[in-house]
């Protein structure tokens, strides 16, 4: 098994899942009026952070990721799955449902994942 696949679908799923989460948990800040008052509302919220810390090390390990995979595969591989697991999650966090349209768009991107990762093997 290639590791590296794992690896990208992990970084994928780190920042595919975190998206909507820091969405969610970061509601009402449209409330506060400075920069200060924003930022002191965020760092009140536990579980922003954490969803914001999980964002990051996905970050990191991407970065990682690139030092030991193909660019033109890892970049993306990794972006288009990110898009998938945002799509999943927001749907099972009761955001907006995607239409046909948005189900062909999701099997195109899975289609053309698979090529980029196919062609390198």
């Amino acid at each position: 098994m290639n590791f590296s696949i794992v690896k990208m679908v992990f970084v994928a799923l780190l920042w595919g899942s975190t998206n909507p989460l820091i969405k969610k948990f970061s509601k009402g800040i449209e409330n506060c009026t400075s920069p200060l008052q924003k930022a002191w509302f965020l760092c009140t919220k536990p579980l922003y952070l954490i969803s914001l810390l999980s964002n990051q090390l996905g970050s990191v390990l991407f970065y990682a990721l690139l030092g030991s995979t193909e660019l033109g595969v890892t970049v993306p591989v990794v972006n288009s799955l990110t898009l998938i697991f945002t799509c999943i999650v927001g749907f099972l966090l009761g955001e907006e449902r995607f239409g046909k349209i948005g189900i062909l768009g999701t099997v195109l991107i899975i289609a053309g994942t698979a090529l980029c990762n196919a062609e390198k093997q």
